[in-house]
């Protein structure tokens, strides 16, 4: 007697019973699939106005890292020491100001970097296209009627996130004679400067910027960026354009309140932040200018050795940008806070402003794992126990206990692999699917879904295996009398 056929037969027999437990196989299968997807890099278009606005797809910070749990050394909270002009930070992590940060005890804490040496430590990641400083400084515009406080800063051109649709019309993007002309692209959000159009002059009063040295907490000296006001100079700039720039959507609830709609009026959220944008050579001038006692070390090679509190990082590939960020990460350690501008943007929007440590993800990926076991588990079981009555009576016929464990096998490895097949169809179909709005080369995908088809499979057919042999084990041993009083 032929016990695999066997088995094969009474699956197909029970077509409800083995719906059920193919779906609990199939639906494990996706979600270890799709929890692939997470630790993956995100669509190119993703988070576009926020990279555009800050120079690239990765941004690093002095300290403010994500904590891993791996770490021993000793934790403090540190008040945060900066200033909202010197880099971005705020706009990601509005909290730092209230609540501080935890950084590891000999952290050199908030300071500036110097681009040089972050580049040095990285120059070896693969997928780092580039690298940007922020550079800024405060300023006032004087509007005739008002003076308002703003952000002096040098941009960046990226190809790759052009600031041109962002511009207004009529209004251009900086020329090849930005610094001649000294043209400026103001904000057009801001309060106080709505009025300003292209071809008018702006007047900003600039201070003198002050690089001094100190040494930080961790024991290694640093610089910090300090503005002279008393030594400030006046600028005159052409508004060659205004910007403004749509970052999401929120609920009109005055409007709302007004309205019998059962919809919600949603008006447009722009970025806010009064910058004004003057080309990086042109700031780069202006620095020149203003600094009366400056250390000329820090102006032979501008882009790389003038202090920065921000540096924006851009990437190959965005499907392989988690990874990216990683090494980066581990390569600059815990002075440094290195984060995906998407992983950035999600901390800012959660309402505690946490960022998952990075260990913890391979926690969830064992607990998700774990789960989807039980539950291929369980449905074996159920499947298996049903067919005590049945294993007794092959029993009564004289089946050994080798056939036995052969029926229950073929049984459960028959349902595992169907449910682990569907779903691994399923799961790389929607994997699929985020690969068509990223960069990710076919073959990385291909290779990468054949991976998890044989590591799901490998998984589920070893847990449902498990399960069955030590319920057909036990029911092999027991006498066909006492199998088939219990039913």
């Amino acid at each position: 007697m032929d016990f695999s056929k066997l088995a094969v037969t009474e699956v197909r027999r029970n077509p409800t019973r083995t719906r059920i437990a193919v779906l609990a196989s199939a639906l494990a299968a996706m979600i270890v699939i799709l929890l692939r997807i997470i630790p993956e890099g995100y669509p190119v278009g993703i988070a576009m106005p926020e990279r555009t606005y800050t120079g690239g797809d990765i941004v690093i910070f002095p300290a403010q890292s994500p904590l891993s749990s791996a770490e021993n050394s000793a934790l403090v909270l540190r008040d945060w020491q900066g200033s909202d002009w010197q880099s971005q930070i705020l706009y990601y992590f509005p909290d730092i100001v209230k609540t501080g940060y935890l950084c590891k005890e000999e952290c050199m804490g908030w300071r500036a970097m110097v681009p040089k040496d972050v580049m040095t430590a990285i120059s070896d990641i693969p997928n780092v296209k580039s690298a940007y400083s922020y550079i800024a400084l405060p300023c006032l515009v004087n509007t005739g009627d008002a003076i308002i406080p703003a952000i002096l800063r040098g941009f960046y051109e990226q190809p790759a996130y052009p600031l041109e649709p962002y511009i207004a019309k009529p209004g251009n993007f900086f020329s090849e004679y930005s610094v001649e002309d000294k043209e400026a692209i103001i904000p057009k959000q801001t309060k106080g400067l709505e009025d300003l159009r292209a071809g008018k002059m702006l007047h900003v009063t600039i201070p003198e910027p002050r690089v001094t040295e100190f040494v930080s907490q961790g024991g290694k000296v640093s610089q910090h960026i300090g503005t002279d006001w008393e030594n400030a100079t006046e600028y005159s700039l052409k508004i060659i354009g205004t910007y403004s720039i749509q970052i999401g959507e929120e609920i009109d609830y005055e409007a709302w309140s007004n309205s019998s709609s059962p919809q919600p009026p949603m008006i447009p959220v722009y970025w806010n932040r009064p910058e004004v944008l003057v080309s990086a050579e042109l700031f780069e001038e202006i620095v020149r200018d203003t600094c009366s006692d400056f250390d000329p070390k820090y102006l032979e090679s501008f882009s790389s050795l003038f202090p920065t509190y921000q540096i924006t990082l851009t990437v190959d590939n965005m499907s392989r940008i988690r990874e990216t960020t990683r090494l980066v990460r581990e390569a600059l350690g815990s002075d440094y806070g290195v984060y995906a501008v998407p992983e950035a943007l999600n901390a800012a929007s959660s309402q505690g402003h946490v960022v998952m440590p990075p260990d913890l993800h391979k926690l969830f990926s064992a607990l998700i794992i774990g789960f989807s076991a039980i539950v291929v588990a369980g449905n074996i079981y159920i499947v298996v126990v049903q067919q005590k009555r049945k294993i007794g009576l092959f029993r009564v016929v004289g089946a050994t206990s080798k056939d036995i464990l052969q029926y229950v096998l073929t049984l459960v490895a028959y349902v595992s692999l169907l449910g682990t097949c569907i779903g691994g169809v399923l799961g790389n179909l929607l994997y699929l699917l985020s690969f068509l709005g990223s960069d990710m080369e076919f073959k990385t995908w291909f290779s990468q879904a054949l991976s998890d088809f044989g590591v799901i499979a490998g998984l589920s057919v070893a847990v449902s295996l498990g399960i069955g042999f030590a319920i057909a084990y036990w029911a092999s041993r027991l006498p066909c009398s006492e199998v088939l009083s219990r039913e």
